[in-house]
């Protein structure tokens, strides 16, 4: 094998091996969002609460834990899937907002993708600004 042969295929081989290490992780834009242990502690609440006043209450404070880590308000990426169907669904489709326990919502912080399903409509509200 020749010289050049040679550094081909490493650079082939360094960059496969490249995309293999991103599998599995958001790609996101602009600033870095840190996913501290505290704001995971707080999404852990978020997936446990039982009634939806419990669930909104712990979307609150997740998102305070959030903006405490990035010393700024974040508002996460969403993404909203009918759980019946898997059909993706707007975040301004009326479906979402007026049966929101028929959704399941994704969001993506740090490269990971923390999903949920909302209780009731409150649990959404702070996701999109109301």
């Amino acid at each position: 094998m020749t010289n050049a042969a040679g550094r081909w295929i490493f650079c082939l081989t360094a960059m496969a091996a490249s995309a293999v290490a991103g599998v599995g992780h958001a790609q996101t834009s602009g600033a870095t969002v840190v996913l501290t242990q505290p704001s995971q502690d707080a999404w852990a609440c978020v997936r446990q609460a039982l009634t939806p006043e419990q669930q909104a209450l712990e979307v609150r404070r997740f998102l305070s834990a959030l903006a405490a880590a990035n010393g700024r308000p974040i508002t996460p990426a969403l993404d909203a899937r009918h759980i019946a169907s898997g059909r993706a669904v707007s975040l301004d489709d009326p479906a979402l907002l007026q049966r929101p326990q028929a959704h399941e919502v994704t969001l993506t912080v740090d490269g990971r993708f923390l999903v949920f399903r909302p209780l009731s409509r409150a649990s959404l509200d702070p996701f999109l600004g109301r």
